[in-house]
């Protein structure tokens, strides 16, 4: 064997170890994006259903209210970041209208299944705001990776893309 043909076979072999390390890195940080907004996808849903709780007690009271509850049957894992901050938003305002009604009615809060689903419902706000986080962290390294060179040229052949941010941000309900 010539040395042009070491040097060839040498040359397939780093090319071949540096693909199969970019792509599996590539993979693995897509992975943990996903899993990430799952998270995300899990804390709207519990999110969603303590307020489907707390809203058929307020029915059963017969107290009037304009609070939208979404389908929980509608929701899945892999909703797509935008879905997500437009169902967190959604929430926080379901959320605003909720503390106006239980200032007109504080009765409801001396129901003891209403108000354990109450301190669900903003142990889940709080639980949402650290996986959105954990979110945008993970997605934010994984589109920096496959940004760089020979990240890029691979997630083009693998046709990946940049994955959207979870863009709602959270801001402090106040008592009005």
């Amino acid at each position: 064997m010539s040395i042009a043909g070491f040097i060839v076979i040498t040359l397939i072999i780093v090319f071949g170890a540096v693909f199969i390390y970019v792509t599996s890195k590539i993979n693995s940080m897509e992975i943990k994006s996903r899993d990430r907004g799952a998270e995300i996808d899990s804390g709207i849903w519990d999110r969603t259903f303590r307020l489907s709780k707390m809203i058929d007690i307020i029915r059963e009271k017969g107290i009037e209210n304009d609070i939208d509850v979404p389908d929980t049957n509608s929701f899945g894992l892999g909703s797509s970041a935008v879905l997500q901050s437009t169902r967190a938003e959604q929430l926080d305002t379901a959320d605003k209208k909720l503390r106006k009604l239980l200032k007109e009615h504080p009765e409801l809060l001396k129901n003891e299944e209403f108000q354990v689903n109450l301190e669900k419902f903003n142990t889940a706000r709080q639980e949402l705001f650290a996986y959105s986080l954990a979110y945008n962290k993970c997605t934010s390294a994984y589109n920096s990776y496959i940004s760089g060179f020979p990240a890029s040229v691979l997630a083009t052949l693998n046709k990946k893309n940049d994955r959207p941010l979870f863009g709602y941000v959270f801001t402090e309900i106040k008592e009005d």
